[in-house]
């Protein structure tokens, strides 16, 4: 009898386990959806640099985030949720990374111009909501 129940016991314990990295791998979707909405807000609206005849919006001063010109920046993005290992050391990976080449030399800056940082901007407004998400209590379906 003893048997029996540990077994039932090992069944519950399992589902648990599958419960939870389905939960965390669900939490990390949210994430990566937040940090996409979040780089949408950080790339829109105005900027205060140079008004150039040939670009159709203001451009960004240095410091600020790039502003848009082609929007091209804004919607080139890979969103990607990774879900490794399995049973109990489970690793879920949420990010968002720009497929727009020229998004480093933005980023970084080059020689010729200065920085235009966005992606700190992008994880320090994404901050709380993602805080949120990963502190929120997990009631795993277990039934």
């Amino acid at each position: 009898m003893a048997t029996s129940a540990g077994m039932k016991f090992a069944q519950y314990a399992e589902k648990i386990s599958d419960g939870m990295r389905d939960e965390l791998y669900r939490r990390g979707v949210q994430i990566t959806q937040v940090l996409r909405k979040t780089e949408l807000e950080i790339l829109a609206g105005t900027r205060n640099g140079v008004k150039y005849k040939s670009l159709p919006n203001r451009s960004s001063a240095p410091g600020e985030a790039p502003a848009a010109q082609s929007g091209k920046l804004r919607q080139e993005w890979d969103d990607i949720t990774e879900r490794q290992g399995n049973g109990h050391t489970s690793i879920v990976t949420s990010r968002i990374t720009s497929t727009t080449p020229y998004a480093g030399y933005l980023e970084e800056g080059t020689e010729r111009m200065a920085a235009r940082p966005f992606v700190d901007k992008i994880l320090e407004k994404a901050e709380p909501e993602i805080l949120e998400i990963a502190r929120a209590p997990y009631e795993p379906n277990i039934l």
